[in-house]
């Protein structure tokens, strides 16, 4: 035994030489929370063996080291199953990738452009910062799982920025014309093109409606259409999903930098969950709410009240159902009577505005900034905080053909200028404390208003120009 031990030892060590897969790219809509397998000839095509599971390097790419035989071997990517084998741009079948190794340490670059079970770039609208969470979350209050939608901000890879966050419904609807029903709302790019003028940037989780949509967008029972499974879907937001979001992103997760947001049935719910959860947001975003559903949302808003904090935005078209003005302006109205300020509050009614995605995504920029616009995230001021050593007030604001500002107590000469999102001046002028702009020439976007006068006081402010 001795004799056979020492001539292990003298004979040279047997090497094995490696083989990278990298895939460089794979379609943004590759669900985050999957794990990527490699199957081929190596493994008898097994199609989530641990041992050849991706290590993801990145938001989309991934890489694996293994050791086959020289040779011929041939092989394709899965996220566990051959129902989510990898595909063309289309969703189709394509034939195994093949690779001839030489037994060397070798690296093979491969994208991935679609899964036969999501489809493919070429089947999809949403923005290359648009990815799927997952297929599959969780929902114990409702014994089901939900497909989980997450925008990110252009600058997120390259930052390290917190961001404010909002929680939409309806999410098929949101980003892709391939998954809608009847359009889609064109969130990313409305927020891709605001990020280019200026904005902060914000992280939106979009949330697939289920099979019951109307149960869930509904905390109370409608004698001829159901509901009864809104509270349960609300608690599964906050005790469940925001948390998680939370942990895996770069959220500012504080009240006053969180919203919650839908149309239809899912502005009934983001009613119902913005009075019902004060404490998780602040901005609630109702775009042609269905209030007719049930009177309950009356009282619930009545008995409970609303914070001082808290801002709303209504909007409808002048198309819609017959009672969907008259119960928004009652609702305004039973917000302003239980405290909230009138700036806090906005409801606007479109001409010839329908319940329809195509409006809703006219109408959702305009939401947005009214909700987000005013918070100096990046100072690490209060919202709204827009003042700095004096006081300086702008309206209206969003504004469109004329803004008019105050400044100061008039005891000293301001120069005021005026600067797009790029920080170009647009226009300056001297004032004592009172003035006004004409702002209808200038295109929609963001804009500053700056001053400074004699004694060195200086003063900065954000307003909006809709159009």
């Amino acid at each position: 035994m001795k004799k056979l031990l020492f001539l292990a030892l003298l004979l040279p060590a047997i090497t094995f030489s490696q083989l990278t897969i990298n895939i460089t790219y794979a379609y943004n809509l590759t669900p985050l929370t999957d794990t990527l397998f490699l199957a081929g000839t190596f493994n008898a095509w097994l199609q989530n063996s641990p041992a050849y599971e991706f290590k993801r390097t990145g938001f989309n790419v991934f890489s694996i080291t293994f050791s086959p035989p020289a040779g011929a071997i041939q092989y394709k990517v899965t996220r566990g199953t051959w129902a989510t084998v990898e595909s063309d741009s289309l969703g189709g079948t394509i034939s195994n990738r093949t690779y001839t190794y030489s037994g060397s340490p070798s690296t093979v670059n491969i994208k991935i452009p679609g899964w036969t079970d999501i489809g493919g770039k070429g089947q999809t609208t949403a923005a290359a910062n648009v990815h799927l969470l997952t297929m599959h979350f969780p929902m114990p209050q409702l014994s089901s799982t939900r497909r989980i939608w997450v925008y990110l901000p252009p600058d997120y890879l390259t930052s390290s920025k917190k961001y404010p966050v909002l929680y939409m419904h309806d999410g098929q609807n949101l980003f892709d014309t391939y998954t809608s029903f009847s359009g889609e709302w064109q969130v990313d790019e409305s927020l891709n093109t605001l990020f280019t003028q200026g904005d902060y940037g914000i992280i939106v989780v979009g949330i697939d409606n289920g099979p019951n949509r109307i149960g869930e967008y509904s905390p109370w029972i409608n004698s001829a259409y159901g509901g009864g499974q809104g509270a349960q879907y609300v608690s599964w937001m906050v005790s469940n999903l925001k948390p998680y979001i939370d942990s895996v992103f770069r959220t500012n997760s504080t009240p006053k930098y969180t919203g919650i947001m839908g149309s239809s049935m899912g502005g009934l719910i983001s009613q119902y969950g913005g009075i019902q959860f004060q404490n998780t947001w602040k901005k609630v975003g109702l775009l042609s709410p269905s209030f007719w559903f049930a009177d309950s949302i009356f009282v619930q808003e009545h008995n409970i009240g609303v914070q001082k904090d808290m801002k709303f935005y209504f909007e409808s078209g002048s198309n819609e159902d017959s009672t969907m003005v008259p119960l928004m302006v009652a609702m305004k109205d039973s917000l302003l009577k239980g405290g909230l300020d009138t700036s806090r509050v906005r409801l606007r009614t479109y001409l010839n505005g329908q319940h329809a995605e195509a409006y809703w995504a006219l109408y959702f920029p305009i939401a947005y900034q009214y909700l987000f616009a005013n918070l100096n995230i990046g100072t690490g001021m209060d919202e709204e905080a827009t003042t700095t050593n004096t006081t300086f007030d702008l309206f209206p604001n969003p504004t469109n053909d004329q803004l008019f500002f105050q400044i100061g107590s008039g005891e000293s000469l301001w120069n005021i200028q005026l600067l797009n999102s790029n920080g170009d001046i647009l226009h300056q002028q001297k004032i004592k404390d009172k003035g006004f702009l004409n702002t209808g020439h200038l295109p929609a976007g963001i804009y500053f208003l700056k001053g400074q006068d004699t004694k060195g006081n200086f003063a900065n402010k954000k307003f909006i120009i809709e159009h």
